[in-house]
């Protein structure tokens, strides 16, 4: 007989969340320093369903199609998994696909099992083992994920490089019109914002996290946009191999007054990065670690040698230009800066809040069929090196 899935929901991550209702007798709690008590603003996406359905279907740009779906998951959560179902089955993209598997969970929590283990023997391996990493969050079951060996390179800082997958929301004051709120798909959040790397070291994953933002289509030479922000703060361990991480990041950034960043004067400006994770580690011996060197021994030495998965939130202050987007109709790169409310210079024109979750997990980045841990080489260094670099390969290669 087929276990409800009530009764399947009793152990691992489930098991955390969510907390107590009694927590909550006070409605002050229901305060949030990163989100709004209320999603009801003004729409910065205006288009009808209708609309958004015929351009995640037939529109050629992936991101437009993913941007487009994660619009409509947003206005009408659970009666949208039937479509994001079906997107996933129709989507050739495959970053599409793997976001429209979290979104299928973000839209309608448990109802989404069915979805997710419908696509655990997908063809395609990275979506795959996507659909068993969330099917293992609902279920609290540990997944049976689709690669059974790994491999560490011995170049580069850090034991472990994970992209992560970034959706959220973003609530904009505009003049005149009042707060405006626009949803942040996955590859928009990368076009506007960058692509965020997760690079930690086995030894000091428990107080130190660095992160990586590769913005394309910035610089005019072709080449992208790099900057690092060291992340330090405190874990605590949950059922043997789950850590939940508090981190800050406090750091000086580069901010342009003329509104795009790269152009115009520069001046520096403190930023500060709030982000909380829930992190699943491999235990020793779990899965075969192949490599040769100090790093491949330290990690088949370590008890917790890799993060198999993690998921997240995050929030922080922006400045958007609100003019440059307004005359393009979009968000673009470079259109939007981290910023700091306080700041003499930054903070007027800090107009915007950004928070939303996260996933990553460990994958194959370069198809050689087994996890590949350090692939993606972070440009940033672990000792907190923050400045922004602008094609620093040669980081990487030290």
């Amino acid at each position: 007989m087929t276990q409800s899935i009530e009764s399947r929901m009793k152990e691992g991550l489930v098991a955390l969340t969510p907390p107590p209702a009694a927590r909550y007798n006070d409605p002050a709690e229901y305060l949030d320093f990163a989100r709004p008590i209320t999603e009801k603003f003004l729409p910065y996406d205006t288009r009808s369903d209708s609309e958004l359905r015929e351009v995640s279907e037939g529109h050629e740009s992936p991101l437009e199609r993913e941007r487009a779906l994660w619009e409509l998951a947003d206005r009408n959560p659970e009666e949208s998994l039937a479509f994001i179902s079906d997107t996933i089955g129709t989507e050739k993209d495959r970053l599409v696909r793997s976001g429209a598997l979290w979104l299928a969970l973000r839209s309608a929590g448990p109802r989404a099992l069915g979805v997710l283990e419908k696509y655990a023997t997908d063809d395609d391996p990275e979506v795959a083992d996507w659909a068993r990493v969330l099917t293992g969050d609902i279920t609290g079951a540990k997944p049976q994920r689709v690669y059974g060996e790994a491999e560490v390179e011995e170049t580069g800082y850090f034991d472990q490089t994970v992209p992560l997958i970034i959706g959220g929301r973003v609530v904009i004051m505009t003049p005149g019109v009042g707060a405006v709120r626009a949803v942040l798909s996955p590859l928009w959040f990368d076009s506007i914002l960058g692509r965020v790397l997760a690079s930690t070291n086995v030894s000091t994953i428990r107080t130190d996290l660095t992160v990586e933002k590769e913005l394309k289509g910035l610089n005019e030479d072709g080449s992208c946009h790099y900057e690092i922000f060291p992340f330090r703060g405190l874990s605590v361990e949950y059922d043997g191999n789950h850590l939940e991480h508090n981190y800050l990041s406090e750091t000086l950034r580069p901010f342009y007054p003329s509104g795009f960043v790269g152009k115009g004067e520069m001046v520096e400006v403190p930023v500060s990065l709030g982000r909380i994770a829930l992190t699943s580690l491999a235990r020793k011996g779990e899965v075969a670690i192949h490599g040769d060197g100090p790093r491949a021994q330290r990690l088949r030495d370590a008890d917790m040698p890799f993060v198999e998965s993690v998921r997240g939130r995050y929030y922080g202050w922006a400045a958007v230009n609100l003019d440059r987007t307004f005359d393009r109709g979009t968000v673009g790169a470079g259109d939007v800066q981290l910023s700091n409310p306080t700041d003499p210079i930054a903070g007027p024109m800090t107009n915007a809040k950004l928070y939303g979750t996260f996933r990553g997990k460990s994958g194959d980045y370069t198809g050689a069929g087994r996890y590949t841990l350090n692939s993606i080489k972070c440009h940033g260094r672990p000792d907190g090196r923050i400045d922004v670099v602008q094609g620093g390969a040669e980081l990487a290669a030290e």
